[in-house]
């Protein structure tokens, strides 16, 4: 029970995102390809798959290791990334011009919560695991 209190950050980072991951690969892809062309939706969609799968990893390792201040180190980590995947989708890589397009309507949502979430979760976690370490000195 003490892991999963100690991890609750990292268990919470992880599991969102795996679900940023599947939801984009899934359910809150961007517009298919149109007459054989990929959209610049396209390419969004796979640099937040990219980021996704480096959030799994990060997140994944955050678990595995011991020490409060590297996992800290991968919190802080979470931050820039997290309002980088916030940008991508309309900012940094223009979406369809169509409002009612899927990539609007649906993907650059679904990107932008999760990011958003991310990115809290990792603050709180920083906040905690400095917390942590005042109370141990």
């Amino acid at each position: 029970m003490n892991y999963f209190k100690k991890n609750a950050a990292g268990i919470a980072e992880l599991l969102i995102s795996i679900i940023l991951v599947v939801g984009v690969f899934t359910l809150f892809k961007a517009c298919g390809l149109h007459e054989g062309k990929a959209m610049a939706c396209h390419w969004a969609e796979n640099t937040v798959k990219a980021l996704g799968i480096v959030f799994i990893f990060l997140s994944a390792i955050r678990l595995i290791l011991k020490e409060d201040g590297v996992k800290k180190g991968i919190a802080l980590a979470f931050v820039p990334l997290s309002v980088l995947t916030f940008l991508i989708p309309g900012k940094i890589i223009s979406l369809c011009m169509m409002d009612t397009m899927r990539c609007q309507t649906s993907f650059k949502p679904f990107v932008i919560v999760l990011s958003v979430i991310l990115a809290l979760i990792s603050l709180a976690d920083v906040v905690i695991l400095s917390l942590g370490k005042k109370d141990k000195n």
